[in-house]
């Protein structure tokens, strides 16, 4: 149930989804200097979450708009956000021993103004293959605006389709195991993956 989609789909609003404690303290001093809505997005799943802050710097900033490279690969190019980024470090460390190597990054800002396409563009340059992985229904996120504008401004550098893995498109249930059903989680973006074929 998460309102990227929703939010993203207006614009002056700047949506953030920081995925680590460092991530949210600096996004949040930026959101405070921005003049323009924010909406900075929470994952109850991170709340338990612990990471580093600058000791002596709590009124750090994270650059808006820039997306963070989290794992440097060379046969695809995982994009994600919020716990996606922690179930693609995982499924990255599974695809190691089948020798594909994957790149994650960290999109961080999710409204249309302040996607980071220069790092985006960067990846795809080098891997040729894309996935996008996000928690939210297919029809209610950013997905396929993003992979449509990969496939618009990058389209030369690709080998396949820019994939999306999402959750399935029905309504979130209120049951655990319902919801873990329905999310997608490590196996399913490793048979993502291999499904593009030659990474």
């Amino acid at each position: 149930m998460s309102p990227a989609g929703l939010f993203g789909l207006f614009s002056g609003w700047r949506v953030m989804a920081p995925s680590n404690p460092f991530d949210y303290v600096g996004m949040f001093n930026t959101a405070a200097q921005l003049n323009d809505p924010v909406l900075i997005i929470e994952h109850g799943d991170l709340y338990n979450q612990k990471g580093n802050i600058p000791k002596d710097n709590i009124d750090y900033y994270v650059k808006y708009g820039s997306a963070r490279i989290v794992r440097t690969g060379s046969n695809v190019t995982l994009l994600t956000y919020l716990t996606g980024v922690n179930d693609a470090l995982a499924a990255a460390r599974e695809l190691e021993s089948e020798g594909v190597d994957v790149e994650v990054i960290d999109l961080r800002t999710l409204d249309y103004t302040g996607m980071d396409f220069e790092t985006i563009g960067e990846s795809v340059q080098k891997t040729m293959h894309v996935i996008v992985l996000e928690q939210t229904p297919r029809s209610m996120g950013i997905a396929s605006r993003v992979s449509d504008e990969i496939q618009e401004r990058f389209f030369d550098y690709l080998d396949a389709p820019v994939q999306k893995i999402t959750a399935f498109d029905v309504p979130t249930p209120v049951s655990r195991m319902l919801e873990t059903a329905l999310l997608p989680d490590v196996n399913k973006i490793v048979e993502g993956i291999f499904r593009m074929g030659d990474v």
